[in-house]
């Protein structure tokens, strides 16, 4: 099939051209499997002591099966007082199986294991792969 042009048309400004018809653009094919994943660690449970002056948890996110290393997001829950805590974002050793945090008080004070336990802190993580 062609495209046939049209004669210009006349007109007393001079000659005027027809718009051409236009044949739609060629549709690419993408094919992205993209694996989305979430969970939460078990409340209170997990934390270790990091050198007396905050905790780290190593979650373990191999239940999602991420073909490479995602990029994660994360957050910390709990009853109470996990508003005073610093680096909850600040993922650590990511693998498609896993990542670690190391958290502190904002404040300086000292934190252990015993404050998430009885607090029932846990971390809620997405993961998002795209191989």
């Amino acid at each position: 099939m062609s495209i046939q042009q049209q004669p210009a048309a006349e007109t007393m400004d001079g000659p005027q051209r027809q718009p051409q018809s236009q044949l739609p653009p060629t549709p690419s094919v993408a094919h992205v499997t993209q694996r989305i994943a979430s969970g939460h660690t078990p409340p209170g449970e997990g934390w270790q002591n990091y050198y007396g002056t905050g905790i780290c948890i190593e979650v373990d996110t191999s239940s999602a099966r991420f073909d490479g290393t995602p990029v994660y997001t994360t957050s910390i829950g709990g009853l109470a007082h996990h508003w005073l805590l610093t680096g909850t974002d600040a993922i650590y050793n990511s693998s498609p199986t896993g990542f670690t945090l190391y958290i502190r008080r904002s404040d300086g004070a000292h934190l252990e294991p015993a404050d998430a336990q009885s607090n029932g802190w846990y971390v809620n993580w997405i993961g998002v792969d795209t191989p």
